[in-house]
């Protein structure tokens, strides 16, 4: 237990914690042989950038923290790069650590952001030239060799390790294990557990802890940090037949754990260690502890044992699959009997019974009470705290229904050969038992938000599945609650709203916006950031998804000020959709699909130039309207009523044009209208635009005009469907002829949104950063208005049901919210 706490606390905690011959050498070279711990990196600037946006990893990235692999890439924070490489961990003299990161020479590149901070001058050491950074009181030293580029926190390390690799040869271990790693993830983190001994003995009581290598041979470990989960899983691997922590469970298999269905729901902690064969167990307990004499016959049906962690006080579980002999030794055993709560609870004197059959899980335990439930059986060291148990069983209140647990559970496999989860709190005291007081002051000084943490390992043959995180505990939801479920800051300020567009391998919905240097995100639903595409230009109106070609994979296709792109999945231009435009900015792009056969028609325009290309690109000879009268003023729309086609343009001379397919006018419409700032919508088969006072006209298939005075202001919003008319005036918001009031603001346009069944409608103050939703009879939602400095969209962001809200929360973050 003890070697198990340490590598996922410390895998946590670390993280939170002569010119060659040789032309061309790959990362892997130029990792020493004293290499205790080796990060490798996929892509620099997207762990930055997912790091920047996590809970536990600005806390850990802080100045204050000077170890461990974040301390590494606090100095890493210069570089500017997408490249992979590889950071390096070793140990240092006086209580410290070394880093040295491996990049290729042609990826190593100074932020031009930090440039400025940054002071530089050349330096010698051992007859190596090198350069020397220095910001903020830090420093760190870049040198080249053959085609990498090396960085590190010492001159005198960096030295030694360009001299060393000539000599060098990998490690085939980590060159094996390097092999394995998962294309895509973040970064993967291999712990030599040998090498890393050494970390412990600078800065670990040995008296106090294990060893990194009493736990297994090797680590192998992938890291995952959307906003409120830090996570690392992978494997440990033992070799050569050692006797280590892990091999407790070598050959055995892990069965679904149970016992948070026999622990208290306010319990702080449970540990759970299960396997599918006790003998097999017991046989490998007998190598690790060989001076301890259990009862196996007792416990030959045992497949868990776990403990509950209540303050400071304990209980022993037990899950069995047949209950008489343990049972009858306990009756012999116990000195009285009384019911409680309809069970019978057994009294016994102090019993060090499993001390003795679970000497590596079970320490400092008298039984005094035990009551059996079936086949389980539970055991306190006083009676108020078994009755307490039993009243929190009988009227279901157990830690499965915990906000603990059910926090941590979305992340873990369901059957474990060890688990552990904890509250924060809990945990705390339980490593006390098991880690030195240095990593106990570490994780103090950490002050994580309010959290869960847990550790799983699931036993396969000869190697381990590890998974060990910290996530922000989510607090049961309410009905009708709105709840934010994360921010994500970007890299420059905010640029365009927000949109939800659709993940189709999933059909779950991400995040697309731009930053103000033209950078195009694209965000998952748990907050990651995807992909960061530079721009020319400015992205015009809304993103629309494409089916390009007809199999179910979408596209993102826009105009910027200059261009027209289609982008697929994973940020790529989409040939040959990459068009470019001189002269006046763009309008948003228009996409038509007549038959809904995904055969479109993409519409550019630009000032009085109006160009319709097909799916190839091409120009639709067919199509005759390429010159409008006066400039096209707003994205021309494709309206269908009954069989016919309608395509509909605004121009600036007051002209509504209403064409056909191939650009004939369908509908003359003889009056010129003053358009306000708001499109044209169709609403009961009629074609309707506002003017700048306010006016509505409704247009029919005729050309027949009716018009409505409202008495708007020039500046108010509208936003129509085919049943459903919604305005925004001054501070008074109509929806279907329903109205609202509200305070006195500058307000967006409303939107509307029809999800599952239900209209709602959006409007936000910009003034004062409130966005406010109402149904469809202008009566506003429970527990609005919510934060947010732009409009917003919405949808059920992950299939289950539950709006989310996704909006501009800070200049440079955006923020995500839950409607429950």
């Amino acid at each position: 237990m003890k070697c198990f706490l340490a590598i996922g606390f410390i895998a946590i905690l670390l993280v939170a914690c002569t010119p060659i011959e040789k032309s061309t050498l790959s990362l892997r070279d130029a990792i020493p042989d004293n290499a205790a711990l080796v990060l490798k990196v996929n892509n620099l600037a997207a762990l930055k950038r997912e790091l920047k946006n996590n809970d536990f990893a600005q806390v850990l990235l802080s100045k204050e923290n000077k170890q461990g692999l974040f301390h590494g890439l606090q100095a890493l924070e210069d570089l500017d790069t997408e490249a992979e490489g590889i950071l390096v961990i070793t140990s240092a003299l006086q209580d410290s650590l070394n880093f040295f990161y491996i990049t290729n020479a042609q990826d190593f590149k100074i932020s031009r952001d930090s440039i400025s901070a940054l002071s530089h001058s050349s330096i010698s050491v051992q007859s190596v030239s090198m350069d020397a950074y220095h910001r903020d009181g830090s420093k760190f030293y870049s040198a080249p060799i053959a085609n990498l580029q090396l960085v590190s926190s010492d001159s005198t390390l960096l030295a030694s390790a360009i001299a060393n690799i000539p000599e060098h040869k990998p490690n085939k271990d980590l060159e094996a294990l390097f092999k394995t790693t998962v294309v895509g993830k973040l970064a993967t983190l291999f712990i030599n557990s040998k090498k890393a001994d050494s970390l412990n003995s600078n800065r670990l009581d040995e008296k106090e802890s294990s060893q990194w290598s009493d736990m297994a041979t090797w680590f192998a470990m992938d890291l995952s940090a959307p906003q409120n989960l830090l996570q690392w899983s992978g494997v440990g691997i033992v070799q050569d037949s050692s006797e280590t922590f892990l091999s407790l469970f070598s050959n055995t298999q892990a069965v679904v754990n149970s016992l948070a269905t026999l622990t208290p729901v306010d319990a702080d902690g449970l540990l759970s260690i299960s396997f599918s064969d006790y003998a097999v167990f017991a046989g490998n307990q007998k190598k690790q502890y060989p001076n301890t004499t259990p009862n196996d016959a007792l416990f030959q049906t045992v497949e868990e044992v776990g403990i509950a962690y209540m303050g400071t006080n304990r209980a022993v579980l037990l899950k069995t699959y047949g209950a008489t002999v343990l049972s009858e030794f306990l009756a012999d055993e116990r000195t009285a009997v009384y019911e409680y709560q309809g069970k019978e609870v057994g009294v016994v004197d102090k019993l060090p019974l499993l001390e003795n059959a679970f000497p590596g899980i079970v320490k400092n335990f008298k039984i005094t009470h035990y009551v059996i439930l079936e086949n389980a059986f539970v055991f306190a060291e006083s009676k108020s705290i078994l009755e307490m148990m039993l009243r929190n069983i009988n009227s279901k209140s157990t830690f499965e229904t915990s906000s603990v647990y059910n926090s941590a559970k979305t992340e873990l496999a369901e059957a474990s050969s060890l688990l552990f989860v904890a509250n924060n709190k809990k945990f705390e005291s339980v490593v006390r038992e098991n880690l030195p007081k240095s990593l106990i002051e570490m994780y103090n000084k950490a002050q994580f938000p309010d959290h869960v943490i847990a550790f799983q390992v699931v036993a396969d043959r000869s190697f381990y599945h590890l998974n060990s995180f910290v996530k922000r505990k989510q607090a049961q939801r309410k009905r009708d609650a709105v709840s934010p479920l994360f921010t994500i800051q970007l890299d420059a300020p905010l640029a365009t709203v927000p949109q939800f567009v659709t993940d189709h391998r999933n059909n779950k919905k991400e995040i697309v916006v731009q930053d103000t240097e033209n950078n195009l995100y694209l965000i998952s639903t748990t907050g990651k950031i995807l992909w960061k595409k530079p721009l020319e230009g400015r992205v015009q109106g809304r993103i629309q998804q494409i089916d390009l070609y007809k199999n179910g994979r979408l596209q993102l296709a826009f105009t910027t000020n200059n261009q027209f792109l289609v982008l697929d999945r994973n940020g790529k231009e989409v040939a040959p959709f990459n068009k470019s435009f001189s002269g006046a900015a763009l309008n948003p792009l228009a996409v038509f699909d007549y038959e809904n056969n995904r055969n479109y028609r993409f519409v550019v325009t630009q000032g009085t130039d109006i160009q319709m290309l097909n799916g190839k690109g091409q120009s639709v000879k067919g199509f005759k309207y390429t010159k409008a009268e006066s400039a096209v003023l707003y994205p021309p729309k494709h309206f269908r009523i009954g069989s016919m086609d309608y395509l509909v343009f605004q121009l600036e001379d007051g002209t509504l044009k209403i064409l056909n397919r191939v650009g004939n006018t369908r509908i003359k419409v003889a009056e010129k209208i003053q358009f306000s700032e708001n499109e044209v919508y169709l609403n009961n088969n009629r074609f309707i635009v506002t003017d700048k006072t306010g006016t509505l006209f409704a247009v029919d298939t005729k050309g027949k005009i009716t018009k409505t005075r409202f008495n708007l202001n020039e500046d108010h919003g509208m936003e129509a469907t085919s049943k459903t008319l919604s305005l925004m005036n001054d501070n008074e918001l109509s929806i279907k002829g329903n109205k609202a009031s509200l305070d006195l603001g500058v307000y967006t346009k409303p939107r509307i949104f029809y999800i599952y069944d239900k209209i709602y409608v959006s409007v936000t103050d910009i003034q004062t950063q409130r966005a406010y939703v109402f149904d469809s009879n202008a009566i506003l939602l429970p527990n609005f208005p919510v934060y947010s400095n732009s409009a917003i969209d919405l949808t059920d962001m992950d299939n289950d049901r539950n709006i989310e809200i996704v909006g501009k929360f800070e200049e440079n973050s955006i923020i995500v919210y839950s409607m429950n």
